[in-house]
């Protein structure tokens, strides 16, 4: 009788595998029970050992396997794509948001004694991203930074957020050069 490799064991010098067939007359058949009953072996009919597999209604052939697999897999491939589809979708959507052009930033300005006066320095993406760029540079390569800087907004930031002296003096400094300037020209 043929049986089906259930665990790995040698048997009549060759080593079968889990899956493999151990042929007829390889397995005495009075250590055959002792293997079936602990997993290692286990008989096959005449139709399976054809390529033909047991399934809740009756047996299938190999080529009925192969068919079902195919499908099944279509069915999972179909589900990716519409998977994907709708990802797809929501990020088409997102793109669609809109991004405010500035952001409005609340700065406590110096103030005289007791009243705390707050502005509100509107600024855009590229402004606050100059800001961080700046404050992430050491005292002396944030100072030259701060003479390149044209936005007033980017100025008021870093004066109000850095509280190196250095930064806010070249700050504070740059400000009013851009002013001075800007007034004689108007």
């Amino acid at each position: 009788m043929q049986y089906l490799c259930a665990k790995q064991l040698t048997a009549g010098g060759t080593t079968y595998y889990p899956g493999e067939i151990i042929p007829d007359g390889v397995i005495l058949p009075e250590r055959s029970g002792k293997l079936i009953n602990n997993g290692y072996i286990s008989e096959m009919n005449a139709e399976v050992s054809r390529g033909v597999f047991s399934g809740q209604g009756g047996l299938f052939t190999g080529e009925q396997v192969d068919a079902m697999i195919t499908e099944a897999v279509a069915a999972e491939l179909e589900k990716s794509r519409e998977s994907m589809q709708a990802v797809k979708a929501e990020l088409v959507e997102m793109e669609s948001v809109d991004v405010p052009e500035t952001v409005l930033i609340t700065v406590n300005r110096e103030s005289d004694g007791e009243n705390e006066q707050v502005t509100a320095v509107p600024a855009t993406p590229q402004e606050i991203q100059q800001v961080f760029s700046i404050m992430q540079l050491n005292a002396e390569e944030g100072a030259k930074a701060i003479t390149e800087v044209q936005s007033e907004n980017v100025l008021i930031l870093l004066h109000a957020a850095d509280s190196r002296k250095t930064i806010k003096n070249a700050a504070k400094e740059r400000a009013d050069n851009l002013f001075s300037v800007e007034g004689v020209d108007t």
